[in-house]
This record gives structure tokens, sequence and C-alpha cells, in this order.
């Protein structure tokens, strides 16, 4: 099979996927976003986090604004992303309210530099956006490679939020692409295997001697 231009075959489906979405009436993704927001508060890795780390949604995502808000209210800490300038690298900052963003790299809403600093990942659930997921795990974002280089540092549990017609079976990937540990959409649930799952499960048992 002729290989692939990555590059190419992720700016088309990202296109696909933003026009999905846009096709949506406002009041299906409202439900879907409720009907989300609701799932993923309900999730152990939530219950059992001390602090949600998320990411702040613009108008083409998963709304998360609403559980920043909730977790916030509910006693957990919330961090999210500031973009590092002159690199493909973000830093996850500390907030009390949505009131404290301002407008940052592409526009995004941004934590200031002053806020304190996420430094530890014990206790912690990251809530990934993505234009489009697998059942792998592996995710399509804005292509600027920024969660796929802090997901490869990072420890605790990772979710990957999405519609459920913005999951595909499996979609074409690179070698630093990083996959999530679990895939949430209004309808599914979809755990990943770790690595060392995968090869427990590939690994045939010993014949006993």
């Amino acid at each position: 099979m002729p290989k692939i231009d990555l590059r190419i075959y992720k700016k088309e489906l990202r296109a696909q996927m933003r026009a999905l979405r846009q096709a949506m009436s406002p009041a299906l993704r409202a439900e879907k976003d409720r009907l989300l927001f609701e799932r993923i508060i309900r999730l152990p890795q939530y219950k059992k986090a001390h602090t949600v780390i998320c990411y702040v949604s613009s108008a083409v995502e998963v709304d998360t604004r609403r559980l920043i808000s909730y977790a916030l209210t509910h006693g957990k800490r919330v961090a999210v992303p500031r973009c590092i300038p002159g690199t493909r690298l973000m830093e996850m900052y500390y907030i009390r309210s949505l009131e404290e963003l301002k407008p940052g790299s592409y526009g995004i809403l941004e934590p200031s530099q002053s806020a304190p600093k996420c430094r530890r990942w014990q206790g912690t659930l990251c809530i990934v956006p993505s234009f489009c997921v697998d059942l792998q795990g592996y995710r399509l974002g804005y292509g600027g490679g920024y969660y796929d280089r802090f997901l490869s540092q990072y420890t605790g549990a990772s979710v990957a939020i999405n519609y459920s017609e913005c999951v595909r079976k499996t979609i074409e990937h690179g070698r630093y692409d990083v996959p999530v540990q679990m895939v949430l959409t209004e309808r599914h649930k979809v755990s990943i295997p770790s690595p060392s799952e995968k090869n427990r499960r590939a690994d045939p048992k010993p014949h006993r001697q």
C-alpha cells in the first residue's frame, strides 16, 4: 500500500470533523455537552481526583466550562493549559474561576503566568480535547502537538472527550502521537489497555512442565 502523507490526511480529517460539528444544531450540541458532562462527573477517575486538568473549550469543541465551574464549586482544584511562547510546549496553572482567564495563544483563553503552577500528577485527571479520536486512544488535535508532548511526560489519568460521531475505529497516527487511557462520548466509554496490559494479553500462557 502506498504510504500516506499524514499532514494531508490529518488536515482533511480535521476539516471533516469541523464541518460535522458545525452541521449539528445548537440544541443537539447542547444536549450532547450535557450528557458528556454528566458522564465525566460519574467517572471513578473524576471522583478520585483532587485536581482536574482541563482544556478551556472553544466554539468548535466539546464544552468544558460547565465542568470547570462544577469542579471548582465542589472542592476540586482545576488546572488549565498555558502555551509557552516560542515552543510547542504547555504548562498547567491552577485557577479559581473562569473569570481569571484571558485570550492567549491562538485566541484560546489562558491563565496568568503568575498563577500557581500544577507540577505533580498524582491524583489528577486530564481532560483532553480531540477533533477525532479512535478506539485505541489516538486523537486528532489542532496539529501543534502540544498535548502529545504533554502526555508523553504526564503520569496521571487521561480521558479524551468527544461526540460519538467523531470517533473512528482507527485513525492514522505518527510515532510521536500519544494515546489517552480512555475515550468518552455522550454514549460510550472505552478504556484503553496500557502497553503492559496489551503485552500480557498477547503473550501465550506458559505450559506447565
